[in-house]
């Protein structure tokens, strides 16, 4: 596989997760407070589901080393979901941390790839 082609396969899941959850985190932002009630909370569970895809695919390329920090904030945000009460500001601060790690990973990538396999540095 080219350089170019192995830079591709990881910057793709990548955009699409940073797409994914800049429009979920926009739609958590609208809700404010009216994400606490049960029909929100259930169009919350289902707009998360292209963040899991994307967030799936991306974990099955990246080397083991890079997808700790990942995981982690992938549970912190599910299990968000899942609290009762949902605590907006929470869920905002997970994916927000998120986003953080993408973003990072996404200005390390090309230099990790032509460097190593090392981890990122979240």
């Amino acid at each position: 596989m080219s350089r170019e082609t192995h830079r591709t396969v990881h910057f793709s899941p990548l955009l699409g997760l940073i797409a994914a959850v800049d429009v979920y985190r926009a739609t958590l932002q609208m809700l404010g407070e009216e994400a606490r009630e049960p029909e929100r909370r259930r169009e919350l569970l289902v707009l998360w589901r292209p963040c899991q895809e994307y967030l799936d695919h991306l974990l099955d390329i990246l080397p083991a080393g890079w997808t700790g920090p990942l995981r982690l904030l992938r549970q912190e945000i599910e299990d968000g979901l899942l609290d009762d009460p949902l605590i907006p500001s929470a869920l905002t601060d997970a994916l927000d941390a998120l986003s953080h790690a993408c973003e990072t990973l996404l200005h390390r990538l090309p230099e990790d790839l032509h460097g190593g396999n090392h981890a990122p540095g979240f």
